[in-house]
C-alpha cells in the first residue's frame, strides 16, 4: 500500500509518493548492486552512481519518493546504455578480429585436414549468437582432440624418423654391395690377365687359388647383405604399417569434431560439410536431393518418466537403427536435442517418403525396453522437402521443418512431404507418405 507523508495534506500541497519499505527497496538495491555493477566494466562513475542509489534505498531513514527515484534511474539507464554500447562494440570488434585470424589460419592449413577440422569447429561456434554452453562444449571437445592429435603427431613423427633412418641404412647397404661387386670384378679382370701371362702350372695354380678365395668372400658378403636387406625390409614394412595405423588414428581424432559424441552420427558441423558436398554433387549430376527432418515423438515424456540417462540410450538406439536401416549413400546427422536430419541423394520425394516409412516400421519392430523391462515403441514424426538448385539448403530444411510440425499436429508417427514446387507457395498443403 502506498504511504503519504503528512496525513493532513491540503489540496494545495504537493503529495510525495514514497516507496514502500518492503520488499521493493531492498530488492531494487540488490538488483543494482549485484546486477548493474558487474556490468559496469570498470566504469567508476557508473559504479559510484549505483552504489549511492543502492545506499539510499537501503537507508530506512531515507523517505525516498518516486519523484526522487525516477530521475536518478533515468540517468543510470542512460549511462548504462552508453556503457553497454561501448561493450558491444568492443566485443564485436574482438569477435571480428578473431574471425579474421581464424579465416587466415584456415587458408594457411588448407592441406592439413586435422587442423582444418578444428578451425571449422571454432568458426561454427562463432558463426551465430554466442552461447556459453556451446562454447564450453566446443572448447572441451577441441582440447581432447588437440591432446590426442598432439600425441599421435609426435608418434607419427618418430615413426617417420625411424623409417628415414632405415632407408638410409638400406642405401648404405646397397652401396656396400656395389663396392664388393666392384672389387670382385677387378679381381676377375686381374686374374684373366695373369692367366694369359702364366708360363707354368704353378702360376696358374696361384691365380686359381686367389680367384676361389675372392669368389668365396664375395659370395659370403652377398649372402650377408641379402640377409641384412631382408631384415631391413621387414623393419621398413613394420614401420610403414605403424605409420598407417597412426595416420588412421589421426584421421579418427579429426572426425571427433564432426560427429556427435552421444550418438556417433554427424553433428551440425559435419552436417554442414555433408550438405555442401551433396549440393555440389546435385548441381554437377543434376540428380534430386531430398532433406528430411525427424523428431522423436514423446521424447520429453520418456525423459521425465525414466531420467536423462535413459533418454540418452533412446537417442543412441534411434541413431543406431537409422544408420543400420538407411542406404550407404544416405547421411544422418543430429540436428539438436531429439531432432535428426537425413540427406537422401539421388532420391525424389515419393521414394524418400517410402524410405522413411520403412524406417518407421523397422524402428517399431526392434526390441527396446525401459528400465522397468516394459517394452517401448519408439516412433518419430518426419517432414521431407526436395532441394531446388537455385535455393539455399536452409530454405529446404525450413520446408522440411514445416512438414514435420504438420506431421506432429496430424497425430505424430507419420511422414509428410512438403509439396512446394520451385517458387511455389510454401504454405501449400502437405501430403502424407
Amino acid at each position: 500500500m502506498n504511504e503519504f507523508r503528512g496525513g493532513e495534506n491540503t489540496p494545495s500541497e504537493p503529495v510525495r509518493k514514497v516507496l514502500p519499505e518492503l520488499p521493493l527497496r531492498p530488492l531494487l538495491a540488490c538488483l543494482l548492486t549485484n546486477g548493474v555493477i558487474p556490468l559496469a566494466g570498470g566504469d567508476e562513475s557508473l559504479t559510484r552512481k549505483v552504489r549511492s542509489l543502492s545506499d539510499d534505498l537501503l537507508d530506512s531513514n531515507n523517505d525516498l519518493a518516486h519523484s526522487d527515484l525516477a530521475p536518478r534511474l533515468e540517468q543510470l539507464v542512460s549511462h548504462m546504455e552508453r556503457v553497454g554500447s561501448e561493450h558491444l562494440a568492443v566485443r564485436e570488434a574482438l569477435l571480428n578480429l578473431l574471425r579474421l585470424i581464424i579465416a587466415n589460419i584456415q587458408e594457411l592449413v588448407i592441406d592439413d585436414n586435422w587442423l582444418h577440422g578444428q578451425v571449422l569447429a571454432i568458426t561454427k561456434a562463432f558463426s551465430g549468437p554466442l552461447d556459453l554452453g556451446t562454447l564450453n562444449d566446443v572448447g572441451q571437445q577441441l582440447r581432447e582432440v588437440i591432446d590426442k592429435q598432439s600425441r599421435l603427431k609426435r608418434e607419427l613423427g618418430e615413426a617417420q624418423s625411424r623409417l628415414k633412418a632405415m632407408l638410409a641404412g638400406f642405401i648404405d647397404r646397397l652401396s656396400a654391395i656395389t663396392g664388393t661387386t666392384d672389387e670382385y670384378n677387378e679381381l676377375l679382370g686381374r686374374s684373366a690377365r695373369r692367366i694369359g701371362e702364366a708360363n707354368n702350372i704353378a702360376d696358374l695354380s696361384e691365380v686359381v687359388g686367389e680367384l676361389m678365395l675372392g669368389t668365396r668372400q664375395a659370395q659370403e658378403s652377398t649372402l650377408r647383405a641379402g640377409q641384412e636387406l631382408a631384415a631391413l625390409r621387414e623393419r621398413v614394412d613394420n614401420s610403414n604399417r605403424e605409420i598407417m595405423r597412426l595416420q588412421r588414428e589421426l584421421d579418427a581424432a579429426s572426425r571427433l569434431v564432426r560427429h556427435d559424441p552421444l550418438t556417433g552420427v554427424l553433428n551440425r558441423k559435419g552436417l554442414a560439410e555433408a550438405i555442401t558436398r551433396e549440393v555440389s554433387r546435385t548441381h554437377r549430376k543434376r540428380t534430386p536431393l531430398c532433406i528430411a527432418l525427424l523428431d522423436i515423438d514423446n521424447f520429453k515424456k520418456l525423459n521425465d518418466a525414466y531420467g536423462h540417462g535413459f533418454g540418452d540410450e533412446t537417442l543412441r538406439h534411434f541413431a543406431r537403427t537409422v544408420t543400420q536401416t538407411l542406404r550407404p549413400q544416405d547421411v544422418v546427422a543430429r540436428y539438436g536435442g531429439e531432432e535428426f536430419i537425413i540427406l537422401l541423394p539421388d532420391t525424389p520425394l515419393d521414394a524418400a517418403s517410402s524410405i522413411l516409412t520403412r524406417l518407421q516400421r523397422e524402428l517399431c519392430d526392434r526390441v527396446f525396453y525401459a528400465p522397468d523391462n516394459e517394452r517401448l515403441s519408439i516412433a518419430f514424426s518426419a517432414g521431407i522437402s526436395l532441394f531446388f538448385p537455385d535455393e539455399e539448403p536452409e530454405t529446404t530444411i525450413s520446408r522440411a521443418d514445416e512438414a514435420m510440425y504438420a506431421a506432429k499436429r496430424a497425430g505424430k508417427n507419420r511422414v509428410l512431404s512438403h509439396p512446394a514446387v520451385n517458387g511455389g507457395d510454401a504454405s501449400a498443403r502437405f501430403s502424407g507418405a
